[in-house]
C-alpha cells in the first residue's frame, strides 16, 4: 500500500509549466480590458441618459420660471428709474422667492452628472488605450 502511495505521489509531482506566468498575465490583462469596457459602456449610458434628460428638465424649468413671474420681476430692474436702488434688498428677496429652486437644482444635477460621466468616459478611453499598448 505504501509503495503505491509513494508511486502515486511521485507521478503527481509538480512540474512547472513554462507558459504559466504568461498565461496569468494575459488573463489579468483580459480581465482589465473587460472591466474597462463595462465601465465605458456604463458611463456612456449614464451620460447619454442624463443628456437626454436635460431637454425635458430644461423645458420644465423654463415653464416654472414663466409661471413664477421671475421674468416680470427681473424686468423691473431695467425698467424703473431708480426704485430698485432704493429697495434693492426687497427686490432681491422678491427675485429669490420667485425662483423655481427645485427645477434649477434638478437641471444643475443633470449637468453635473453629464460632465462627471464624460470625465470618467475619457479616463476609461485613455486607460483602455494604455492597456492596449502593453
Amino acid at each position: 500500500m505504501e509503495k503505491r502511495l509513494i508511486k502515486a505521489f511521485q507521478k503527481a509531482k509538480y512540474q512547472m509549466n513554462v507558459n504559466l506566468p504568461e498565461n496569468i498575465w494575459q488573463a489579468i490583462v483580459l480581465r482589465d480590458k473587460c472591466i474597462n469596457r463595462i465601465k465605458l459602456w456604463a458611463f456612456s449610458a449614464i451620460g447619454v441618459s442624463s443628456f437626454i434628460g436635460l431637454v425635458p428638465v430644461f423645458r420644465i424649468m423654463l415653464k416654472d420660471l414663466t409661471q413664477s413671474g421671475f421674468y416680470e420681476y427681473f424686468s423691473l430692474a431695467f425698467s424703473s428709474n431708480g426704485l430698485i436702488i432704493t429697495y434693492w434688498r426687497d427686490f432681491l428677496l422678491l427675485l429669490a422667492e420667485s425662483l423655481p429652486v427645485m427645477s434649477i437644482i434638478i437641471f444643475l444635477i443633470l449637468i453635473f452628472i453629464f460632465f462627471l460621466s464624460l470625465k470618467y468616459i475619457m479616463k476609461q478611453i485613455i486607460k483602455g488605450q494604455l492597456a492596449l499598448s502593453f
